[in-house]
Parts: structure tokens; C-alpha cells; sequence
């Protein structure tokens, strides 16, 4: 594969105020530990300081992000809100009424995007494989199908299903994919061109899972969050987007080892 264009400058630890030895130290501690990396790379006041790939994997090659595909939905939420085309407040079974299961449960008629991007619809677990299960071709009318365990909004649960839908919001409302969506108005104005999906069967990516970007991306991605949205003297997020969705919204349960709570 032909090398990508640098997406952030480079420069050194002691240029940054960094010290070199700590990234040593890093790295021979996680040597010790055995513990199995794939790419590393250190931004500092914008700057990438110290990079490094374990192989297979090198710079050039994308890598699959599994949930952290879920952040790039996010911000494909965002700027359908800022665009006027979607609201917090929005209903799925507004968006989507052809996904509407019938007999649908007063709950499930009431989740709503805000719901969804805080995991707070009310499943005690992950709903991912029992709503496919119930629905093999349509996981929002499995997901919305479902019993609900607590009340909308009181309990957050990781639950992948509820960015598939929020992936397919965007979709209906913008009228595009949401690759091609993140595409023109994400990845082209950073430079990044080379974002990979994985999708399923009808075609759709699943956005929850799936998304490939080379680590030099990945960082970029983070350096924009961190400017607030901004990339270079161009606002691509909205602040107030980037501030909403770091934010905290609702307690959690917390984890107990070997069982729950």
C-alpha cells in the first residue's frame, strides 16, 4: 500500500516538554508484560513525538477499531443535529416507522436518540445477539421488540445495538450512508482517505463495529476532539457536540468482579 500523506507534524519528546525515558519505560514495561501491540503513537501539543509499529502491522495498514467505530457515529449524530435534520428529543419510531415492530411496548415507543447515545433505553445487557436473533433482517424492529427491563434514561447498559440505529437515523435523515456521510464531511476535510467499513448483509455498515483507519488517523481523531472540532482553521464538529457527548449524563451500576450488581 502507498504511504498516506501525514495527517498531524512530527517533532520530538524534548521539543514537546516530554521525556523520552518515559516512553522508554512504557515500552519496556509493556514488553515485560507480554502484553501483544499492534501500533503506538504519542501526540503532544499536536505533534506526533514517538510511533512505532509491532509487526504485521505498519503505518500504512488500517486497523480494525471495533467499538471505537461507535465515537465516528457519534460525531455522524452530531452533525445531523447541527444540520437541523435530527433532534435529541427525535423518536425512533418517528424516524424509522417502517422498523416499527407491532404491538410495540409503550417504552419502546418512547426511546428516543438521546436514549440511544447514552446506552440508556432499558436492557439489563447487551440486546446485540437476542435482538438479531428475534429479527435476523431488521435489528432496530429486534432491538424495539424487546422487554424492557428498567425505565428509559435511569440505567446506562452497553449496548450495541443502539448505535446500529442510531447509524441507520443518520442514514434516513441525510438520505446518504453513513460512510459516505463521514466521508465528505469528517474524513475528506482531515485528509484521511483510506476509512474502511465492514457492513452487513443488506449493505448498511454496522456502525457500532467495523470502521478501519490507520493509527495515524485514529490520533488525528483525537487531536480534532481535543481542538474542540476544529481542524486547522476549520470547524468540522461542533464544540458544543464535543462537549455533550465527553460529558457525563447518567450514573452508572457499578462492576463487580465475577458477577453483577
Amino acid at each position: 500500500m502507498a504511504s498516506q500523506r501525514a495527517l498531524l507534524p512530527r517533532s520530538t519528546p524534548a521539543a514537546s516538554g516530554m521525556s523520552s525515558r518515559s516512553i522508554t519505560a512504557l515500552l519496556d514495561r509493556l514488553e515485560a508484560r507480554s502484553i501483544e501491540c499492534h501500533s503506538l503513537m504519542v501526540v503532544r501539543h499536536g505533534h506526533v513525538v514517538a510511533e512505532g509499529w509491532w509487526a504485521p502491522y505498519s503505518a500504512e495498514r488500517p486497523h480494525l477499531l471495533y467499538s471505537l467505530t461507535k465515537s465516528f457515529t457519534s460525531v455522524a449524530v452530531g452533525l445531523a443535529i447541527a444540520d437541523g435534520l435530527l433532534s435529541l428529543d427525535d423518536r425512533v419510531v418517528h424516524v424509522l416507522p417502517d422498523h416499527v415492530p407491532a404491538g410495540i411496548s409503550d417504552q419502546g415507543s418512547r426511546i428516543t436518540v438521546h436514549h440511544l447515545l447514552s446506552m440508556t433505553a432499558g436492557h439489563l445487557t447487551d440486546s446485540l445477539a437476542e435482538a438479531w436473533e428475534l429479527e435476523p433482517d431488521d435489528l432496530v424492529k429486534g432491538f424495539l421488540g424487546l422487554p424492557f427491563a428498567v425505565a428509559e434514561g435511569t440505567r446506562h447498559t452497553y449496548d450495541n445495538s443502539t448505535t446500529f440505529i442510531l447509524a441507520r437515523m443518520v442514514e434516513r435523515v441525510t438520505g446518504r450512508g453513513l460512510a459516505e456521510f463521514l466521508d465528505e464531511r469528517l474524513f475528506k476535510p482531515m485528509g484521511v482517505d483510506h476509512a474502511e467499513w465492514d457492513r452487513v448483509k443488506s449493505g448498511a455498515v454496522f456502525g457500532f463495529h467495523g470502521l478501519h483507519l490507520t493509527t495515524e488517523a485514529i490520533a488525528a481523531f483525537g487531536e480534532l476532539l481535543l481542538r474542540g472540532g476544529m481542524w486547522g482553521d476549520r470547524r468540522l464538529v461542533p464544540g458544543e457536540w464535543v462537549e455533550l457527548a465527553t460529558g457525563r449524563h447518567v450514573d452508572c451500576v457499578p462492576f463487580k468482579e465475577g458477577g453483577r450488581r
